[in-house]
Parts: C-alpha cells; structure tokens; sequence
C-alpha cells in the first residue's frame, strides 16, 4: 500500500491525476472601456445625474459603457460607475458606489484625513486594515482636482464588495478595479477581480499578466514518462 500511496502522490505531483481545487480569486479581464463625458444637454440633470459612464460589478463580471441612461438594476451589491465629470472647466475622474452602504459595498480610501479613494499599484494586498474603510463616508473624486490621480496613469482602485449571502456589513469580500486614469481624465477601466473568500485580502495583479494555467495535457507525457519508470523500479523490487 506505501508503494501505491507513493505512485498516487507522483502521478498528482506530475499533472496526470488531478485534485479539485477551489479558485478564491475570480479576474475579468475585459475589453479596455473609456469613459464618455457624462454632460447630457438633453436631460433634465447633468454631472451625476446622468448616468453616463462604465458600469461594472466584479461579483457578476459584468461590465458596460452607458450614455445617459442608468442600468435597469442601478442600486446593486458589487456595482460601481466610473465617469469623466466634464460639468465644470477642469473635467474630473470620478467613482461612484452603487450599492448599499450600509451593508458593506465600498470603496478603500486613502486616510481618514484624505477621504478620497486610495490609489494601489501592481502587487500591493487591499484586504484588512489597509486604507480607510468606511463605505459611503468619502469622496468620488479620483482627480486632477482633489483626489489621487493628480497625475493620472494607471493604478487599482480598492473596493469591498458585500456578500449577497451574508446576514451583516461585516460579510464582505475584497476586490480591486485596474484603471487608466488619461491625460483628459477620462478613464479606462482594464480589469477587475475580487476574492470570494469573506475578509480574505487579494493582490493586485497586471491585466497583462493575466494568463491561462499551463494545459495538463502539456505535462501529461512527462507525467506518464516518469510514472512508467516508476512502475519499471517497483517491479524490479
């Protein structure tokens, strides 16, 4: 039975049986989206009144460029709206929550002296005690005005999505938007990710190093190589 048990360890070691495994963090990598500037002249509101921009939701992977009218499901656990506010002279990034404050969907700010959303780079963990959490208590302002885009370019924006299935504010998972705030500061969303394990933190990686897993089909005659060499030294025994 050793023997056996050994065996059964390479041949899973080598790819030729597989175990389930359970993925925690799910990526969308969707087609780059820009916003559009959300002043409508023929509505009767303008700036967020408009409902021009992206809408994306990291829970469903949904993700969608809008003019002026809003989503059918505007108030939803995990949706976000990003929007080039050109109301004023200076046009502005933004980001709006379009959730249920009370129940966890938000965004990782910077400080609780710097109430605009925190501004990660590639490789950083958002997860607990990281930022200022506090949904619905900040600003929308990414930049160049306030926020912390100032300069723009590419960047991840914190984000803690509600666990439809939970019962508290505390029953959240944690997630990210990469985005490329432009020099007009209109803004390209580039992916977007979140971990589905409640309060586990997640790593921000690159859209461009997102990649498939290796094909098991790959390393399956390695795999077979090895375990026939295996089976030929026990035999010997």
């Amino acid at each position: 039975m050793k023997s056996t048990s050994r065996l059964w360890s390479l041949a899973t070691a080598l790819g030729l049986v597989t175990l389930p495994v359970a993925a925690a963090v799910q990526v969308t990598d969707n087609p780059d989206l820009t916003t559009n500037p959300n002043f409508n002249p023929f509505s009767s509101g303008v700036g967020a009144n408009d409902g021009t921009g992206i809408w994306f939701n990291p829970l469903t992977g949904y993700a969608e460029s809008r003019g002026y009218t809003y989503p059918s499901t505007f108030f939803e656990d995990g949706q976000f709206w990003l929007m080039w506010n050109n109301v004023y002279v200076q046009p502005a990034a933004e980001l709006w929550t379009q959730g249920f404050f009370s129940r966890g969907n938000g965004v990782v700010y910077e400080s609780s002296f710097n109430l605009n959303p925190k501004r990660f780079g590639d490789g950083e963990t958002i997860g607990p005690s990281v930022g200022y959490q506090n949904p619905g208590a900040g600003f929308t302002d990414l930049g160049p005005t306030f926020g912390n885009w100032a300069a723009g370019g590419r960047g991840y924006l914190g984000l803690t999505l509600r666990d439809p299935s939970g019962s508290t504010s505390s029953d959240i998972f944690y997630g990210y938007a990469e985005i490329n705030v432009n020099p007009d500061y209109s803004i390209t969303l580039l992916s977007f990710a979140y971990n589905n394990v409640r309060g586990e933190g997640i790593t921000t990686v690159p859209s461009t190093a997102v990649v498939p897993e290796p094909s098991l089909l790959a390393l399956a005659p390695v795999g077979a190589i090895a375990l026939g060499f295996a089976l030929r030294r026990r035999k010997s025994h």
